[in-house]
């Protein structure tokens, strides 16, 4: 027989029958207690059943070595197989979690796609990085009024207190008084307009020379101004149509350039005289980056020399970048940032080198309560309102700092402690840097004291640039920023060579030579033209193309086709045009940027283990050390549900036994009334003890099978047996009519002390 039927079999035949014939009717006490004990026996069938289930699951799941554990007879053998399931149980815990370690790494691959005829052209940014900030207009034409005198003079005493006087010698000191005081030239265009350092920077028509891209001329209407504040003005070539038809160094972007900074003509200014270190080298900066990004031309630029020719070949590289949780990434967008010094809002792709020099801006915003120069993140129609940390003079606000500088220059006029150093000439008002630099270096910080405490707003300016500047020395620390998801990088190879030739005893330097003086004369006239004009915003001023020819004292008509001589390949005038030849090579460079090839790598991050991957694993894992299935975990499943629901009807119970002990407690506190035999009446209301029985019964009888519902009686089971069954328990029967005669012969007895047995001697069932 099975062992889940014998057992349920057993647990029904023990099944006390004096709890199903129990009547309701009586004392309420009493009927609260014969619930209690009908709901403890049927506690007791329950906890047979569950364990009927889990002797059946035992020996017939699916899963290998549990069975053979229970089933086997032997001790030493079960403890054997009892070490095998042990050991498998182990071995699968830890394969399991090392799997689910695996998939919650969410590892990544990587896959490279080749897309033919794809090539879209990068944006292409150069400098001048010799030329600094002044070219048009110099320094010292910027500060020739007496305010404006006063501001840098202020300014360039207030520097001093931000180097270190101990550890700075005057040379050094002295150059970060000038770095801080021309720093402030960018916060005075507010209060003087004159002092727009676009404007006194390079233009795109005093530096190129010729353009071409994709075959066809180009002009400077095809650059935007980007304004660097290390290099002043820098030009961004944006292409109208980026898809370029063939590749080879013929194609793309071609450029001839003039380099204002290394031509002996041009005139230095005071500025880059003073902070130039002597390791810079002659030409340009250029940068190749992705279009309508911000350009890093000193982070992520290349030098090109004047007198060379460079030649970049790019490759370009679509990226995208799987986001995971242990390796997230920023979706690509598009943000604006606003420039206080060019007054307008610009809209630019985002880009990792953004999120970290912003975080690096933040950083000394939330720290030191004011904002470094450069871009700043702004609404699309706003402009943010923020103290810059060079602006030591409040020069954003005009009224207040011409009452500032008006306060300052009596204070040199009236104060003794600063009216000895004689700084201030009385005549014309104007404060004089030759005099502050004459004074011995412990004077000028005890000078520039005294100034930062006279006027408390100075003073607190101070601070905050004092508290900004170990930030900007020790530079950007590591930073939490997220690559962007989808991004597109140009990988470049760099060539150079000499342009133009080295000298005229190459074969075709001439003629080379004559070509480009051509190029040369041709952009002179159109200058001249747009001056006249006046198409040109900055037509008072002189272009630096005329400029320096002119003061070369060259004629580039001499150095044309028509004055060759193709037979003896000389010029006219051979030797005026070897001067044009030096000028070129000293001042001229030529820059070619191309696609080597136009087919587009592409790289695709995608998670190499995904939650199939994890499925198939722990299934095959299962299967390995202990043989389960789907269906094992469906037996598994059905066991915990008889187990959950065998422990919450337990939890049931409980709380149906505490609510009825209390219930209980209180009927034995209350005085019934009684008849004149001194026993409890019955109670008037018979619907009332129906109620309280309903309300008393336990949950599991809800839940009862059919079997347990209705029992069969025992002339019902004679009548479902066989012929042979029916003679067996008619055996029994008369074997046991005498303690039936017996039974009945105590029964007066009993129903006399028990008042509340029936008289019948029916049985009742529930």
């Amino acid at each position: 027989m099975d062992p889940k039927s014998d057992m349920l079999e057993r647990a029904l035949e023990e099944a006390d029958d004096s709890d199903w014939r129990t009547d309701l009717g009586g004392d309420p006490v009493e009927q609260r207690r014969q619930l209690g004990s009908k709901s403890k026996s049927r506690h007791n069938y329950r906890r047979r059943m569950l364990c009927a289930n889990l002797q059946s699951f035992a020996h017939r799941t699916s899963a290998h070595g549990l069975g053979r554990f229970f089933s086997q007879q032997v001790p030493w053998l079960r403890g054997l197989w009892a070490l095998v399931v042990f050991g498998a149980m182990t071995g699968l815990t830890l394969h399991t979690y090392k799997q689910i370690s695996l998939f919650r790494a969410y590892p990544v691959s990587s896959t490279t796609r080749l897309l033919t005829n794809r090539f879209t052209f990068p944006d292409v940014t150069f400098c001048d990085p010799l030329m600094k900030k002044f070219f048009t207009i110099g320094s010292r034409q910027l500060r020739s009024d007496v305010n404006r005198n006063n501001y840098f003079v202020a300014n360039y005493m207030l520097g001093y207190l931000v180097s270190d006087e101990e550890r700075d010698d005057e040379a050094s000191s002295r150059v970060k008084a000038i770095k801080l005081a021309y720093a402030t030239f960018e916060h005075a265009v507010h209060t003087w307009p004159k002092f727009n350092m676009t404007a006194a920077s390079a233009r795109i028509f005093d530096m190129l020379l010729y353009c071409q891209y994709n075959q066809e001329r180009c002009t400077g209407k095809n650059f935007t101004v980007f304004y660097h504040r290390d290099y002043g003005n820098c030009f961004s070539f944006k292409a109208t149509n980026r898809f370029i038809r063939s590749s080879g160094v013929e194609k793309g972007l071609v450029l001839v350039l003039y380099s204002p900074s290394v031509d002996v003509k041009q005139s230095i200014d005071y500025y880059s005289d003073t902070v130039t270190t002597g390791l810079e080298t002659g030409g340009l900066r250029v940068a190749v980056h992705q279009q309508d990004t911000i350009p890093y031309p000193s982070e992520y630029g290349i030098n090109s020399p004047s007198g060379m020719q460079t030649v970049l070949a790019l490759n370009q590289v679509q990226t995208s970048l799987a986001n995971t949780p242990t390796k997230r990434c920023e979706p690509k967008g598009r943000f604006h940032a606003f420039d206080h010094l060019l007054g307008s809002v610009t809209s630019y792709e985002n880009q990792l080198a953004d999120c970290t020099t912003f975080e690096y801006l933040k950083l000394i915003r939330d720290n030191c309560k004011c904002t470094v120069e450069g871009l700043v993140k702004s609404e699309p129609d706003g402009q943010p309102q923020l103290e810059y940390c060079h602006d030591l003079l409040g020069a954003q606000n005009k009224p207040d700092l011409l009452s500032l500088l008006q306060r300052i220059r009596e204070f040199f006029e009236t104060d003794p402690s600063i009216a000895n150093y004689s700084l201030l000439d009385r005549s014309t008002g104007r404060m004089r840097t030759d005099i502050f630099d004459r004074l011995h270096l412990p004077d000028r910080f005890d000078a520039a004291q005294l100034l930062a405490d006279r006027f408390p707003e100075i003073q607190r300016r101070l601070n905050r640039l004092k508290c900004a500047m170990p930030y900007l020395k020790s530079g950007r620390k590591q930073s939490s920023c997220l690559n962007i998801c989808n991004y597109t990088t140009y990988d470049f190879s760099v060539f150079q060579s000499r342009w133009p030739d080295h000298n005229f005893q190459i074969r075709g330097a001439r003629i080379r030579l004559a070509r480009i003086a051509g190029m040369l004369k041709s952009r002179v006239d159109e200058i001249n033209k747009m001056m006249q004009r006046k198409l040109d915003n900055y037509a008072s001023t002189e272009h630096a193309l005329n400029f320096s020819i002119t003061h070369h004292r060259v004629n580039l008509s001499r150095c044309l086709d028509t004055e060759l001589d193709r037979k003896s390949d000389l010029f006219e005038d051979d030797e005026h045009c070897v001067q044009v030849h030096n000028i070129i090579k000293q001042s001229f460079l030529q820059l070619r940027v191309y696609p080597k090839t136009l087919t587009v790598r592409q790289l695709f991050e995608e998670r190499s283990y995904e939650l199939v991957n994890l499925f198939s694993d722990l299934g095959g894992i299962m299967g390995l050390w202990i043989g389960v299935s789907m269906v094992t975990l469906c037996e598994f499943a059905e066991i915990s549900l008889i187990l959950c629901s065998y422990y919450a009807l337990s939890v049931v119970r409980r709380v149906s036994n505490a609510l009825s002990s209390r219930r209980t407690n209180e009927d034995e506190d209350y005085d019934y009334p009684t008849d004149c035999h001194g026993n409890h009446c019955e109670a008037a209301d018979k619907g009332q003890q129906r109620s309280f029985a309903a309300a008393n019964s336990d949950p599991w009888t809800e839940l009862q099978s059919p079997l347990l519902v209705a029992r069969p009686t025992a002339e019902g089971r004679a009548a479902s047996q066989s012929p042979s069954d029916r003679s067996d328990l008619h055996r029994h029967d008369v074997a046991s009519e005498p303690q039936l005669q017996q039974s009945a012969a105590s029964a007066p007895s009993s129903r006399a002390a028990s008042p509340d047995s029936r008289s019948d001697g029916k049985e009742t069932r529930l």
